[in-house]
């Protein structure tokens, strides 16, 4: 596992039928469909999408990088079951950029890659 990681052995089990995403390396669950904020989303491997809160995940240490919409604090995000790095988090968001940045929305929410996670329908043939 990646040094400086705030990393928590227990996992969080998530509601069954309930539709989420998964680590694409391990299929621990580390996101709920309905905390999707936009699918519209560039990441270091191509598209990636915006949810409110992420779960089952490690945070790393802040830095700031330079990304299409400008310069922000983010903390990479590691899947906490096998250290798959996923996306990254929000810290400070566009205050490099302008004082007025529109682009406060993202603090706090996290950004996960699509090619390193998939969506369980968590669909039954009993259902």
């Amino acid at each position: 596992m990646p040094a400086d990681h705030n990393h928590s052995d227990a996992h969080t089990f998530l509601p069954p039928h309930v539709p989420a995403y998964a680590c694409g390396t391990c299929s621990l669950e580390v996101a709920l469909q309905d905390e999707l904020v936009s699918r519209s989303f560039q990441g270091t491997s191509g598209p990636a999408y915006l949810f409110r809160t992420a779960v089952n995940v490690d945070i790393g240490t802040k830095t700031s990088k330079q990304l299409l919409s400008g310069k922000h604090v983010i903390s990479p995000i590691h899947c906490s079951g096998c250290s798959t790095e996923l996306g990254w988090k929000y810290i400070r968001s566009g205050q490099f950029v302008s004082p007025d940045s529109s682009q406060k929305y993202k603090e706090g929410k996290c950004i996960l890659e699509k090619s390193k996670i998939y969506k369980d329908n968590k669909w039954s043939l009993d259902d």
